[in-house]
């Protein structure tokens, strides 16, 4: 098998050190070759099956002199033909499996014999080609540095391509004798160095052969590879290519990706978080099932509990299971689009991990939309007063109750309730966005979004006017917390410490606001925006559609703050269990563990230990739009020291096997001095106006004062419902990620500022201080001049 992969990569052009095989009796002939040494290794037929795979089993000798060849041979064959148990074992499953294969693994009392008969023939024939096994005799290279390229990482983490390099031959690198360099490269993503290797590290030219390299022998083999490599003199060889078996290729696929979950849940979450919201999704779209499918609903159920995942302590869509309910939609070729659109999923690439529903089924199901299309506007009002209801009652139970137990017993009794009624909102999502889509323009629907802007502001007033420590201000302020002390940055993360939870918080921002000269936009500035309309709205408010899209809208920024509050409530009922128990490390159990925690009293202090650190080290690691993997796997918390490398995607397959990594970098400025050509980046425009300024790059805004965002525009990986403070305050608006329903979209049109979402890597490309122009209109953002360095 070593040797056959050997031969075709040979074949196919590719860079293989020359080679020759013998067989057991054979006498050595090394005039192929003028070097002095040699690599003498096994070529066991078993040894790389991805049947029953002896690798690492058998004898290899590197380095060897000319005269000592023939020696080195025999020492070979005499690691696996002295094991005869090896090769019937392997030539037993071999026979089993081709029997299996043939459709002959059913046995009946009138074919046993001849079937008997045909397995002992089939052993018999793999005996005699046992005769003749051979070893590979390979010409010795002697690299500055080798190692292993797998075309897949062999977790499963399917969009990842690793490379483990150590210095030298690579022998003390298998046997853990040496430090080595690894890279994690996801194409299209980001490459990454791990490690702290005392070798060399591979130049950028030699990376981009290598994964070219790399993926042109998985497209030849058309299976993930497991490469070893070695670079003497700066050439690059293969040394042998097997396919990597530990894969296993049954389990489900799962494609995993961020798109606008990342505004809910940015940055890492903690367990208690990641479970917690999979059991709403999971709750949530159970409901709808049954609402739509009724009966069929139990084939879906498992679908149900995949919405959502975490992936190195990130959320993500589980994008594969979304699609497969899309799919249950009447015209849902078309409707996939839109619904990418409206999500700011940037890859369009669609997969599907059910089979088509029956044709009945879509029909059935497409009555039912067109009815809940029409009466959605309507349940989601009746939503709305069902929760407000729920909301004041079990707010009320929690604040009196004090034991643990019950506390969490009230937690289950209100998931149960209100998810009962919640997936009419993911109804009211789709007319949201089909009808946002249809009518098409950058308009300012929602005026629900700027009742938190306006609360806000008047809260400032009553700070400038009368001061902190002031009656009025504390009336106020209890006013704001009571209907928005959820909304803030990472509202969805039960561990975020928001207003309700910390009063000190309020204080703090409003105390950075009143540094400000101007109050910003008062609440009757703000009316006033909201209502200014062009005489052609006026006309537009008429049409059905604009009052469909309004009304949706609408609609579906009450559900998100009530969801807010929904998660609000429960942060309350962790925080107060905590109080109880074991403080804040209640956020790092899972639901599941929690309950065993207060039910059974489990000690899961090891636990809680380990999730620590597994978060410290998922801070370091690139954050990835999307991921593909096998089964239910992770990235492994690295402890060394980690470089991101600049890479640029790459579009397209084919020449789907050429990587292209970054170029020197275009000079857009040069000591502050204005470039004569701007360079241009292309994002969506989804809030209209052009404006000129100051980019103020942000990570976290917990480290932000809000003064720093005064006049400038907010450069951010992705923004959520708690931006809306620094929004308000800035000029403009651009995100990697982002939809024109994005909450700092809706936002940004209210407030009638100029906003560009899901520009590729411009957290790479801008830093604070840049000058930019931004578009909002055409979607593009414009360099004018680079911060001095």
């Amino acid at each position: 098998m070593k040797a056959r992969h050997l031969e075709i990569l040979k074949e196919q052009g590719f860079p293989v050190p020359r080679f020759i095989l013998v067989s057991e009796n054979e006498e050595v002939d090394l005039s192929f070759s003028e070097r002095d040494c040699f690599a003498v290794r096994s070529n066991f037929s078993s040894e790389d099956s991805g049947e029953h795979s002896f690798a690492g089993q058998f004898l290899t000798r590197l380095n060897v002199k000319r005269e000592k060849v023939q020696e080195a041979v025999q020492e070979v064959f005499a690691s696996y033909a002295g094991s005869l148990d090896y090769k019937e074992k392997a030539n037993r499953g071999k026979a089993e499996y081709d029997l299996k294969q043939q459709g002959k693994a059913e046995q009946n009392e009138n074919t046993e014999c001849q079937e008997n008969a045909e397995r002992q023939e089939n052993i018999e024939q793999k005996k005699a080609d046992l005769l003749v096994e051979t070893v590979l005799i390979q010409e010795m290279l002697f690299p500055e540095k080798s190692g292993v390229l797998f075309t897949k990482n062999p977790k499963g983490i399917l969009s990842e391509m690793v490379v483990v390099l150590g210095q030298g031959l690579g022998d003390k690198v298998v046997e853990d004798q040496e430090n080595v360099l690894t890279y994690h490269y996801f194409p299209g993503e980001c490459l990454y160095q791990e490690g702290q290797g005392t070798g060399l590290g591979l130049e950028e030219d030699e990376l981009k052969t290598l994964f070219s390299l790399g993926e042109r022998i998985e497209q030849l083999f058309q299976k993930p590879m497991d490469i070893e490599f070695a670079i003497e003199n700066g050439k690059l060889y293969i040394l042998q290519a097997r396919e990597i078996t530990t894969l296993d290729m049954q389990l489900p696929i799962r494609i995993l990706d961020n798109s606008n979950i990342s505004e809910s849940f940015p940055g890492i979450c903690l367990p208690l978080s990641e479970s917690f919201a999979g059991e709403m999704y999971s709750g949530i779209f159970t409901s709808l099932g049954r609402r739509f499918l009724g009966k069929k609903v139990s084939s879906y159920e498992e679908l149900f509990q995949r919405m959502v995942g975490g992936f190195s302590g990130r959320m993500y869509y589980e994008i594969s299971s979304w699609y497969d309910i899309l799919r249950l939609l009447p015209f849902s070729r078309k409707i996939i689009p839109v619904w990418q659109g409206m999500l700011g999923v940037s890859n369009e690439e669609i997969s599907f991990s059910k089979k088509r529903p029956s044709f009945f089924l879509k029909c059935r199901i497409a009555l039912l939309f067109c009815y809940y299309f029409f009466v959605s506007q309507r349940k989601m009002k009746e939503l709305d007063r069902f929760f407000q209801e729920r909301y004041a009652s079990y707010s009320k139970r929690v604040e009196e109750e004090e034991e643990a137990q019950e506390l969490y017993r009230i937690f289950l009794e209100m998931k149960e309730d209100l998810l009962r009624e919640w997936d009419i909102t993911l109804m009211n999502d789709m007319v949201s966005f089909i009808s946002t889509h249809l009518y098409g323009k950058k308009t300012a629907f929602s005026l629900e979004t700027m009742k938190p802007v306006r609360a806000l502001s008047a809260l400032k007033a009553v700070a400038r006017k009368h001061g902190l420590d002031s009656e009025e201000y504390r009336r106020e302020k209890k006013s704001y917390i009571s209907a928005y002390g959820d909304r803030i940055e990472g509202e969805l993360k039960l561990e975020t410490r928001t207003y309700r939870s910390n009063e000190e918080l309020l204080d703090r921002w409003i105390l950075d606001a009143l540094e400000t000269e101007e109050t910003d936009c008062s609440e009757k500035d703000c009316e006033e925006t909201s209502r200014m309309e062009k005489p052609s709205e006026q006309k537009q408010r008429k049409s059905f559609l604009y009052r469909l899209a309004e009304s949706s809208c609408n609609n579906r920024e009450i559900s998100r703050l009530h969801r807010t509050r929904c998660f609000g409530l429960m942060r309350r009922i962790v925080d107060k269990i905590g109080e109880k128990t074991i403080g804040f490390d209640v956020y790092y159990l899972s639901l599941d563990e929690l309950k065993e925690f207060l039910f059974s009293g489990k000690d899961f202090s090891l636990k809680i230990a380990r999730e620590k650190e597994l978060r410290k080290a998922y801070e370091r690691l690139p954050v990835l739009s999307r991921v593909k993997l096998l089964g239910k796997v992770d990235r492994d918390p690295l402890a060394g020291e980690i470089r991101v490398l600049s890479c640029e995607s790459f579009k397209g397959k084919s020449e789907k096997s050429r990587v292209l990594f970054s170029e020197e970098p275009k000079k857009v400025a040069s000591k502050g001095k204005t470039e004569s050509t701007p360079r241009v980046f292309f994002g969506r425009g989804v809030s209209k106006g052009i404006f000129r300024g100051e980019v103020l790059k942000i990570k976290s805004l917990q480290e932000l004062r809000a003064t720093e965002a005064k006049g400038k525009i907010l450069l951010s990986y992705s923004t959520d419902p708690g931006w809306f403070p620094y929004l308000n305050m800035a000029e403009g608006l651009i995100t990697e990620r982002g939809s024109l329903l994005s909450h700092s979209a809706i936002l940004a049109r209210e407030l009638e500022k100029p906003a560009v979402v899901n520009i590729p890597k411009i957290m790479e490309e801008l830093q604070s201080g840049d000058i930019v122009e931004i578009d909002g209109d055409l979607g593009i953002c414009s360099v004018i001049k680079k911060k001095e360095k």
